[in-house]
């Protein structure tokens, strides 16, 4: 009788953590599914102007195509590390870009590679502050919070939190969004390898919750096996 007992307790145990993986990835099933059916619904929506920009919900301007008129501001330009083109290791150039409307706006201009070493800076690619029009995408997440945590690095060699010192001193006032450039009114400041849209796939995450629930049902059967033959055993004592 203890070993049934023993082994139903665990058993639950087992089960509950069963379930709980199983809840865990369908969850992350269907964060990624919604954000794929995002994407979907939105990159075939025309060119947002940045009055529209501004004045939509988050889940109306996410991945939209926006047309920006304004500068870049080459003072404030960052290196963001560990970004990969192709199995090549290098950086995103992300550069404040001001709208003739007084807006700021981290644009990430796309990928450069790494210099040949550490000591090395990456070769990016110039812009001035003409005035220019930008073609982006819009990426809702605010890029101070992807990248908290990380190691900067800035063209002129200096290494920190750019961002978060540029905004703590008031100095920069970003909006809560940040664009990939696509093309600009002057091609000499097209991205050579522009950020991409994801990769539309639900991934793993519901055949690993279904993989979770077969593994609680393995357990209930296992369970099942363990009772039967310590009854049978019983059964032959008397």
């Amino acid at each position: 009788m203890r070993k049934i007992l023993t082994a139903t307790a665990l058993a639950v145990v087992l089960i509950y953590g069963c379930i709980q993986g199983a809840m865990w990835q369908y969850d992350r099933y269907q964060v990624r599914h919604a954000k794929n059916a995002l994407i979907i619904a939105n990159v075939s929506k025309p060119a947002l102007d940045e009055a529209q920009l501004n004045n939509l919900s988050d889940s109306r301007r996410a991945w939209r195509e926006t047309e920006v008129t304004g500068s870049f501001i080459t003072a404030k330009e960052i290196l963001v590390r560990n970004r990969y083109h192709e199995g090549k290791y290098g950086f995103g150039v992300i550069t404040l870009f001001k709208s003739k409307q007084g807006k700021f706006y981290w644009v990430d201009r796309g990928w450069v590679i790494a210099g040949k070493d550490a000591l090395t800076p990456p070769t990016t690619k110039p812009v001035t502050e003409e005035k220019i029009q930008i073609l982006a995408r819009v990426r809702i997440e605010n890029i101070e919070n992807q990248v908290a945590g990380s190691v900067f690095a800035v063209p002129n060699g200096k290494d920190g939190k750019q961002l978060e010192k540029w905004n703590q001193t008031g100095s920069v006032t970003t909006q809560d969004f940040y664009l990939d450039l696509i093309s600009t009114s002057d091609p000499q400041f097209d991205p050579e390898v522009p950020s991409t849209l994801p990769e539309i796939s639900d991934g793993p995450h519901l055949a690993y919750s279904l993989q979770w629930l077969i593994f609680a049902f393995l357990v209930v059967l296992a369970l099942f096996l363990v009772i039967r033959e310590e009854r049978k055993a019983q059964r032959e004592k008397l």
